[in-house]
């Protein structure tokens, strides 16, 4: 959200709720790494029980956030709330949800314990995620070389053929940029903004309206908390940048951290687990693959994420 001058917590929550757009859906054409949208897909149908219903590729934009921990951090959430939102001339659009601080709370917390993590490093980022069955795992080196495991391979490890990008949301990223993003939250949110305004991702009507880039600056902050190889401080910039999203809310102590959700219209709520304590998601009920396609689960059923440096590939 923009940095706007400090004004009351009802009149920022009311202008943060008209940013944020109605669901549309999008097409993200990616011939050059087809093969890395086949085998995440394909890990995961074939992975599926016959008597469930298998994940499926959404290529709506939904949004989804965090929630519940201490109210040590109330005080930091009303701070972020009047410092990133938008323009103060922002104004109709229905009155908003309002957040629960718990949510906020939980969303700030992680951003203090991301800002003292120290930076890691490695050869390798790793990222793995798991819904039922055979995961699916890749290795991707600073120079876009990836290695893929999982049900496509037959669990062997295999490089694929061309080089991979980091997806902010929807546009490509390099490992580089990652390196350099703002690391005060408006200014992120402004320059993944101009990132998605200048790219060349295309919806099935054309180039994104403005409802639709919202909600791809979201799903980018939302990667770089929950996927991709960020900084502290710009990880801590982006869950202080979703803690000022409305209609945040918390659904108590879940296993491994804290429930949160995000309701956006009629769509159904978007769910992901924070652990606070180490400034990580665990679950989400979508990701976005490196081709930018949205993945989701229906339900209540998470993917469960893992990310880490690592300076080894499997044998």
């Amino acid at each position: 959200m923009n940095v706007s001058p400090s004004q009351s917590t009802p009149d920022v929550r009311a202008d943060l709720a008209s940013l944020l757009p109605a669901p549309t859906e999008r097409d993200l054409p990616s011939d050059r790494r087809q093969l890395i949208q086949e085998f995440m897909m394909t890990q995961i149908h074939t992975a599926q029980p016959p008597a469930e219903q298998p994940p499926r590729r959404v290529l709506r934009r939904r949004l989804f956030l965090a929630s519940a921990l201490t109210a040590a951090v109330a005080a930091t959430a009303a701070v972020v709330l009047m410092g990133v939102g938008g323009s103060g001339d922002v104004g109709g659009g229905p009155a908003p949800v309002r957040a629960d601080p718990a949510g906020q709370q939980i969303l700030l917390a992680a951003a203090t314990t991301a800002e003292k993590t120290p930076a890691a490093s490695g050869t390798y980022w790793y990222l793995r995620t798991e819904a039922v069955g055979t995961p699916s795992e890749s290795w991707t080196r600073r120079d876009g070389r990836t290695w893929v495991r999982g049900a496509k391979t037959g669990g062997t490890l295999m490089e694929l053929p061309l080089p991979t990008t980091f997806r902010l949301g929807g546009p490509e990223v390099s490992f580089a940029e990652l390196q350099q993003l703002p690391t005060e939250p408006g200014a992120l949110r402004r320059w993944i903004a101009e990132s998605v305004r200048t790219s060349d991702v295309r919806t099935s009507a054309g180039k994104p309206d403005a409802a639709m880039r919202e909600q791809m600056v979201f799903d980018g902050l939302l990667a770089l908390v929950a996927q991709l190889p960020a900084p502290p401080k710009v990880r801590a910039a982006a869950f202080q940048a979703i803690a000022a999203y409305p209609e945040v809310q918390s659904t108590g102590a879940i296993a491994g951290g804290q429930g949160l959700l995000i309701r956006l219209g009629a769509e159904p709520p978007a769910r992901l687990v924070v652990d606070p304590a180490t400034a990580r998601i665990r679950k989400a009920s979508y990701y976005v693959t490196a081709d930018g396609a949205r993945v989701s689960l229906e339900g209540d059923r998470m993917f469960a994420l893992t990310t880490e440096w690592t300076d080894h590939l499997p044998a």
